[in-house]
């Protein structure tokens, strides 16, 4: 996140000891009350037994969050796509 006064620089705790969530799918979602849910998945590559590969997949994390959370997270996936979209001059993104 830029540091302008749309986004203003904030300290946050932890960024450095804070886990990293891979994942692949996102193939669950629904609302419960008032809190919003996400559950995802990575896809997994085991052997077979027989030669071959199988994939299996797995629950990685359950999101939890109210509107607020969510519309923080859909700013910020937004704002991740409009880096990696090229400009209109064919140039490659950030």
């Amino acid at each position: 996140m830029a540091d302008t006064p749309e986004h203003p620089y904030i300290e946050l705790e932890g960024s450095v000891t804070a886990p990293i969530l891979m994942f692949d799918e996102a193939p669950l979602y629904g609302i419960m009350g008032a809190v919003g849910r996400i559950t995802l998945s990575a896809v997994l590559q085991d052997e077979d037994g027989q030669g071959g590969v199988k994939q299996r997949r797995k629950v990685v994390v359950h999101l939890r969050g109210n509107g607020a959370a969510f519309h923080s997270l859909r700013e910020a996936i937004n704002g991740m796509e409009m880096l990696a979209t090229p400009t209109q001059g064919g140039e490659k993104p950030n």
